[in-house]
């Protein structure tokens, strides 16, 4: 029997953003079968005329209604069983953004984040394919690879919302003190002035990443 060597392609779109101290990440709401009702990752295939950069930057702006943010190649999988109708390979990319201007351009029910830690119902390999990627991820912010934390933090940030994201990302309590300490003591954050205008509590201080210092840090 003569063997097949065409398979159809697929780019996928992990696209995370930080919130409230959490890993989120954007999915949508499946309208058709298979997996009719379930949750599942921005993705399409890839024709003959578009690359692979080209069709996530496309699912990255049909999903967030923004032009710009940062992506970059992920992993590819490639089970026999991804998808119960063809044999597609899945190449996935990983989009970093900010969630408050996602929010501001969508308002339907079928697009929500979630916190990469309780993902809802999933469809196809998505779910394997979310934690695949999120464990690298977590690894690449805990020690700033890739200047990951300038990805996620392009704006200002307090410094206890910056601690309950690395208590997030680690899965452990970290010491108040050493951890502040940790990033005034080497100037890797500048106070901006400024204060938190939201809440009931006391405001707090708002920092944004020293360039210069954090850039090819590793902590």
């Amino acid at each position: 029997m003569e063997n097949s060597y065409y398979n159809v392609v697929e780019t996928l779109v992990l696209i995370y953003a930080a919130d409230a101290g959490k890993l989120k990440i954007f999915l949508k709401k499946k309208e058709d079968e298979p997996y009719k009702g379930y949750w599942t990752l921005p993705s399409a295939p890839l024709n003959n005329e578009t690359t692979l950069e080209e069709n996530a930057s496309l699912i990255y702006q049909s999903m967030t209604g923004l032009n710009d943010g940062i992506i970059y190649q992920s992993k590819a999988f490639s089970n026999l069983d991804r998808d119960p109708n063809a044999r597609i390979i899945g190449i996935s990319f990983v989009a970093i953004t900010d969630k408050s201007l996602t929010d501001m351009k969508n308002n339907s029910d079928s697009k929500a984040w979630f916190d990469v830690n309780e993902l809802p119902k999933l469809g196809f390999d998505h779910e394997n394919i979310i934690n695949e990627v999120s464990k690298e991820i977590k690894s690449k912010i805990a020690t700033n690879y890739d200047d990951m934390l300038l990805s996620f933090f392009q704006s200002d940030f307090t410094l206890p919302e910056l601690q309950l994201f690395y208590e997030n990302i680690l899965g452990k309590t970290i010491d108040r003190r050493n951890f502040h300490k940790k990033f005034a003591s080497q100037e890797l954050v500048i106070d901006t002035g400024f204060k938190t205008t939201k809440g009931s509590g006391r405001p707090g201080t708002l920092y944004r990443f020293n360039q210069d210092k954090m850039k090819g840090k590793r902590i």
